[in-house]
């Protein structure tokens, strides 16, 4: 089932299963959109509503730890944030442990 967190730094994030990916994207196989590799049957995936992409969980910790909030992104990444958190049934103050 699809979790939000946030960074340190507030940057809003999901970890979600490549069933739950691949019903959202429509794509039967998935990929990391870093090294490209396959998804299926992983059950941690990244997903960062400000870059719109899916990672696997060692890419998605490399991207975490880098990514940093623009003042100029904010508008785009609270309404894809509130897109997928509709989409996952989840709300603002569901934040994962």
């Amino acid at each position: 089932m699809a979790e939000f967190h946030r960074t340190k730094n507030g940057t809003p994030w999901l970890e979600i299963t490549c069933e739950e990916l691949s019903g959202y994207s429509g794509m039967d196989n998935p990929i990391c959109d870093n090294c490209l590799s396959r998804l299926a049957g992983i059950s941690n995936i990244i997903l960062l509503p400000i870059l719109n992409e899916a990672y696997c969980p060692k890419c998605g910790k490399e991207r975490l730890d880098k990514i940093r909030p623009y003042p100029g992104d904010r508008f785009i990444e609270e309404r894809r944030t509130r897109f997928y958190l509709e989409y996952f049934g989840l709300q603002e103050d569901d934040l994962a442990p």
